[in-house]
């Protein structure tokens, strides 16, 4: 009576363990998928930051050389990113606080930050500057 039994489950084991090789292999692809996907936005993150950055130096670049207008593209930063600032002037206003001899400068800096060459985006930062007091009637 035992070896019946016996004869009649035969591969059971087997079945049991392929269905949890299989059952296996499913969550390891899922874990695969979710760790490439988490890697692929901790990628796109950092590359977004390094844009930022490079804006922001674009900016502070582009505020340093006031009162000069000036255009600079692709200047290029250590890390691989690139930036592009335009300086514009929009006018003067008077100073308070000095009297109508002396006013303020008024200039648009706009700077561009783009990642590293084998990534594609950017970031922008605008700056409004006042330039001063300069004296009126300068043509700033």
């Amino acid at each position: 009576m035992k070896a019946s039994r016996l004869g009649r489950e035969e591969g059971s084991a087997l079945v049991i363990a392929m269905l949890l090789l299989v059952i296996l292999t499913i969550i390891g692809i899922y874990a695969i998928q979710i760790s490439t996907s988490e890697f692929g936005m901790a990628t796109q993150t950092k590359m977004g930051k390094i844009s930022m950055n490079a804006a922001e130096a674009a900016a502070y670049a582009g505020i340093d050389a006031l009162p000069v207008v000036t255009t600079v593209t692709g200047a290029s930063l250590p890390n691989g990113a690139t930036y592009d600032y335009t300086a514009s002037s929009i006018g003067s206003e008077p100073m308070v606080g000095f009297d109508t001899n002396w006013t303020q400068a008024l200039f648009n800096v706009r700077g561009v930050g783009h990642p590293p060459s084998a990534w594609t985006g950017q970031k922008m930062v605008d700056a409004g500057v006042a330039y001063g007091p300069v004296p009126a009637g300068t043509g700033y």
